[in-house]
Order: structure tokens, then sequence, then C-alpha cells
């Protein structure tokens, strides 16, 4: 008599639970129809006019315009970023909160740091990739080096490596000089500074012969002569340095890495505003001045789907954890 009575019991129990979701549904799909109904924050991991703030900036506008409803954007500076990311992931799953996402904080800083409050897999959505911008290899103007043939040559004739220049420790900067070692065989001693500024100037000055650096920071130095541009890492060659062939093209294919930005949602936003805010950044990089604008800054325009995002962001966390760890980095 007891299993007759519960297992009716079971059943409601079931059909109630199978009801609520259908009506969760209903309520998640109503909200995404309604998307936007107010202004939507996108959360920059760095200082206003630094890096691609600018870019930020555009993007933003013109998502606002396609929406019908403001992006306004708060620059969220600190930690290498990880004070931004972090905020996205305590907020609410609503698509009324993204942020600029970055290689540093999405990919390196994972492994590069003991415990980070947030899991770059597990707590957000990607929505969009933007853009692309490699490092520039640049020596000293009075340098013999002039091609990365001359670089390799060289250091396997220094038994301690050769010292090159970074912002510091654990940077894209950083990590894709030790990436090319190990494709090259070479040793490369790591000279970190006190930031990329810092660093440029002491290759310029002949005091560190060798760094590979951000192309926007390094762009100033190269045009003035000061410093000698002998390598781009992407698989093109960037607009901006055109006449500057890709490591690939000097001996080592598939040599891919820099930094990328991109757009990210908290886990749990409904699929239908991930779509909707996806297309809004697609149309975005498709307007001139935006293409302009990232080419000024040595990048590349991307976009794509939200599934290449997330299979890019996979990617990059499993080679940058594979070389942060053969290389023994840590920090807290």
């Amino acid at each position: 008599m007891t299993r007759l009575i519960t297992r009716p019991i079971r059943i409601a129990a079931r059909i109630a639970v199978g009801v609520a979701s259908v009506l969760m549904l209903g309520a998640i799909d109503a909200a995404a129809g309604d998307y936007p109904d107010h202004p939507i924050r996108l959360l920059v991991p760095g200082a206003a006019g630094g890096g691609m703030d600018a870019v930020a900036r555009m993007v933003a506008n013109t998502i606002g315009e396609t929406l019908k409803q403001p992006v306004v954007v708060e620059n969220k500076p600190g930690a290498a970023g990880n004070i931004a990311v972090n905020q996205l992931a305590k907020s609410a799953p609503d698509g009324y909160t993204m942020v600029l996402g970055q290689t540093s904080q999405l990919a390196i800083n994972p492994s590069l740091y003991g415990n980070l409050p947030y899991d770059p897999i597990k707590d957000f959505v990607p929505v969009l990739l933007l853009a692309d911008a490699p490092n520039v290899v640049v020596v000293p103007a009075s340098s013999p080096y002039r091609s990365l043939a001359d670089v390799v040559a060289a250091a396997k004739k220094m038994p301690d490596g050769m010292d090159f220049a970074t912002p510091g420790i654990g940077t894209v900067s950083h990590l894709t000089a030790e990436l090319f070692a190990r494709s090259a065989g070479i040793k490369l001693r790591h000279i970190p500074s006190r930031g990329a500024n810092t660093a440029l100037l002491d290759v310029a000055a002949g005091r560190i012969p060798l760094m590979l650096s951000s192309i926007p920071t390094a762009l100033g130095l190269i045009r003035s002569g000061e410093l000698r541009a002998i390598a781009v890492s992407a698989l093109a060659r960037t607009p901006v340095l055109p006449d500057v062939p890709t490591v690939a093209e000097q001996g080592y294919p598939g040599f891919n890495a820099g930094t990328w930005y991109g757009l990210l949602v908290p886990a749990g936003t409904p699929a239908a505003i991930v779509k909707r805010l996806n297309e809004a950044g697609n149309a975005a990089l498709k307007l001139p001045a935006i293409v302009a604008q990232v080419q000024a800054e040595g990048g590349v325009v991307l976009g794509g789907s939200s599934a290449a995002f997330t299979d890019k962001l996979e990617i990059d966390n499993s080679k940058w954890s594979k070389l942060i760890k053969e290389a023994g980095l840590h920090l807290d």
C-alpha cells in the first residue's frame, strides 16, 4: 500500500519540477525578448586612454546604438586586470554587465596566480573576440641582428642565454619570448623591468639586446629609428608594420602569440542575450572607423561566433598553462 501511495507522489513531484522548469525557461525567454531595457556596463581592466580603451569605447557606442540602450564603459585598473574580471564573475547573469577580457586575465593569470577568485572557463560565457594584437621583436637600432636567424645564431653561442627585457614577470611579452625560446631551441635570460616604457628605453639604449613588445608601445621608437623591428608574433603581417616579417615566415611555422581582446558575460546568461550581443558586436567590427582604430593599435579585427571564442579561450588556457608550469613561474 505504501508503495502505491508514494509512487503517485513521486510522479506528481516530477511533473511539478517539469512545470517549474518550463515556466523558468519561459521567463528567461521573455526577459531576453525585452532585453535590453536599461543601460549596459562594460568593464575595462585598464585605465582610460590606455591600450584598447579607445576601441572598447567605439565598440560600446556602436553596440549601444544597435540595441538602443547606452553601453557605459567603466575602467577598472589594478591587480593585472583581475579586479575587473572578478567583478564580472560576481555580477548577475542578465546581460547588463560585460567585460573586455584579455589574454592576460583569462588565459595566463589563472595559471600564474595561485588564488584567483574566478575560473575563466566556468564563470564566464565568451560573447565575441574583438581583436588580436601581436608582439613585435625589437632590437637596438645599432644592433647587428637584422632577423630572427641572427638572434638565434647569437643566442646559441651564449652559455647563459641572451638577455631580453619585459614589462614584468608573467606578462604576454615575457611568455611570448619564453615560447619562442622553446620553439627555437635557445636560452633567453629574463630581465624584468618596471614597465614597458622603461624596458623599451633599455633596449633602445643598447643596455639589453632584445624585447618582444606590444606594437603600440614600441611603435614610436620604431618610427623614430631608435629601435629596429625584426619580427611580429602573428600568423600574418600587421598593417602598421607591413615590411616586418612574421615569426612564422622566418622558419617557425604556426607560431602565433599575442594579446587578444574579447567581450564576455557571466555564466548563466541566457543564450538569446549572448546571441544579441554577439550580433551587435560583429556589426560594430564592420565599421571602417573601428577597423582603423584596431589597426592603429597594431591589431587585427576578428569577430565571429561565441563558440569560436570559447574554443580559443580553452586552447590558450592549455597553451599558456603548459608554458607557465614548464618555466616554473608563479605569482601570489
